[in-house]
């Protein structure tokens, strides 16, 4: 009998603990993320019905990190590279991506016409050196129906910033995009 009450009352305090702070574990990071729920998005609607409310709450999420200096391989609120903004908010919705963008590009639906494109969708530019390879993601804040868009992404000038497709630098540079909504 007291070893049955011991073992429900670890079982009880185990569980309380671990409702106070949970985190997720990924295994390309190999550290926790506690998880904190938005101050802009109301809790009851953190797990939407609709996929089209998924883009808007991530682009809603990803707002709050304007501004945020551009590090090398970040990941974290303290400075963020391309990638590492992505996927930190995708996770931040149950979404795993791959840590670079080479390896997002590959994930998803793809979206061929960017007259498609909707919010929160995932775009693709080549590098630095314009070649076709995939260099740079960012996350669609919206889009005109005609092909053009705006994005938010963590660029080496700037850090986490919005930009249009009609720019020089990305026009010439747009590789593709996909959806993982």
């Amino acid at each position: 009998m007291k070893r049955t009450l011991l073992i429900v009352c670890l079982v009880v305090w185990a569980s309380v603990g671990s409702a106070q702070q949970p985190t997720s574990r990924h295994s390309c990071w190999d550290i926790d993320i506690p998880y904190t729920p938005s101050r802009h998005i109301p809790y009851s609607t953190r797990v939407p019905d609709q996929k089209a409310d998924s883009g808007a709450m991530l682009v809603e999420y990803g707002m709050q990190f304007l501004g945020t200096p551009y590090r090398y391989g970040g990941k974290t609120p303290k400075g963020f590279d391309c990638a590492g903004y992505a996927r930190y908010l995708y996770l931040h919705f149950g979404h795993t991506l791959p840590p670079y963008s080479g390896g997002q590009y590959e994930v998803g639906r793809r979206i061929n016409d960017t007259r498609q494109l909707r919010v929160g969708d995932l775009v693709f530019f080549s590098g630095r050196k314009a070649t076709r390879s995939v260099g740079h993601t960012g996350i669609v804040v919206d889009a005109d129906g005609s092909g053009g868009f705006r994005f938010i992404h963590s660029a080496v000038n700037g850090g986490v910033i919005i930009s249009h497709s009609s720019e020089p630098y990305y026009k010439e540079r747009y590789i593709g995009a996909c959806r993982i909504f």
